[in-house]
């Protein structure tokens, strides 16, 4: 076999989780595992800040707003995506877990098996935006999905939580140190943790996860509800019937503006509009409310500090902050579709903008 056909077999063995062919390319041995697990726990890193919670209806720039605060060393930035559970319907809301469980129990409900795919694959979003640009888009994701599951049971072996928050607190501990090439994993002081969890922030959910961080912060964003559909009916397959789907964006509006009118203080609410198109003001402000200083990170979209592609539901060719989102619904909507969509929500889009804190 030839070295070009023997690394693009090496290649693809990795890139679907098997055993590499090329010798050098092997571990030493099973023992080199074990002692990087526990050279984890000698070093261990507690990660029990309070929550910052990315939460509004998809399409709506809770990913652009998490990839802009991943590289700032006052924040853990949670990789992906945190879950309730595993079903559909629970893994967009915020968790409720049994205290009288196991650990095994709890990882499974709380622990995304993205990471699984993740750490074989690589990280990346996929969406429109990156076919065809996987080579450029992959991203290293080195979080070590069973080091999570070790770490995580060690520390609820040591001490077993006594409610919700402690569970959650494991779990954090145990990822971010279980995340080999964390950027920001070292720097201190640490002021939050964030996380991003679609809808998570609606009615009753809203109110368990301020129970579980009663000093937690909840972020938000308002997108128009024209670019949002042409977002999301190109993004979703299952989002592209309207009668179905658009009452999404109608309930997720109603949802902010009744978080914000609940605690204000501690609810940022912005606009898609003002974060694309002027994002440093944007920032800006977001970053003196949660109390962290200013960093020129925060106007770049990262994973781990890596520059990344945007989740877009459209073909894109560059990283960065894009600005072609916000008009594209004008050439991608049917004018019907357009002045219906302006018919059930500009009111209600005009009512909750009024209560943004960056509109």
């Amino acid at each position: 076999m030839g070295v070009e056909a023997a690394e693009g077999r090496t290649t693809e063995g990795i890139r679907h989780g098997m055993a590499p062919q090329q010798p050098d390319l092997s571990l030493a041995s099973p023992s080199d595992v074990e002692r990087l697990l526990w050279s984890r726990w000698e070093s261990l890193v507690r990660v029990d800040q309070p929550l910052v919670l990315i939460s509004q209806v998809q399409r709506s720039g809770g990913t652009l707003v998490n990839m802009l605060l991943d590289g700032h060393p006052e924040l853990h930035v949670y990789p992906y995506e945190l879950r309730g559970g595993r079903s559909s319907v629970e893994k967009s809301r915020w968790p409720v877990l049994d205290l009288s469980g196991t650990p095994a129990q709890w990882h499974e409900q709380i622990c995304s098996p993205v990471l699984v795919h993740q750490f074989r694959d690589g990280y990346l979003k996929k969406s429109p935006a990156t076919e065809g640009l996987d080579e450029l888009a992959t991203l290293p994701f080195t979080i070590l999905p069973t080091m999570v599951e070790g770490l995580f049971r060690r520390l609820c072996s040591l001490r077993r939580p006594r409610s919700q928050r402690e569970v959650l607190t494991h779990h954090m501990t145990a990822l971010f140190n279980a995340w080999l090439d964390n950027q920001g994993l070292r720097e201190r002081p640490k002021r939050w943790v964030t996380g991003l969890t679609p809808r998570a922030a609606w009615g009753e959910s809203r109110g368990r996860f301020f129970a579980d961080y009663p000093d937690g912060r909840l972020v938000a964003c308002l997108r128009d509800p024209r670019a949002w559909w042409a977002s999301a009916s190109h993004f979703f397959s299952q989002y592209a019937d309207f009668d179905t789907t658009f009452p999404l964006w109608e309930r997720g509006a109603r949802e902010m503006a009744a978080a914000k009118r609940e605690r204000p203080a501690q609810v940022f609410l912005l606009t898609y509009e003002a974060l694309v198109t002027d994002p440093e003001p944007a920032m800006r402000a977001l970053a003196e409310w949660l109390g962290i200083a200013w960093h020129p990170l925060l106007l770049c979209p990262t994973f781990n500090r890596l520059p990344a592609f945007p989740n877009s539901s459209f073909a894109m060719s560059k990283t960065g902050i894009r600005t072609e989102s916000l008009e594209r619904w004008r050439d991608v909507l049917d004018r019907r579709v357009v002045r219906t969509v302006e018919r059930r929500a500009l009111a209600l889009d005009e009512q909750v903008r009024a209560q943004a804190d960056v509109a």
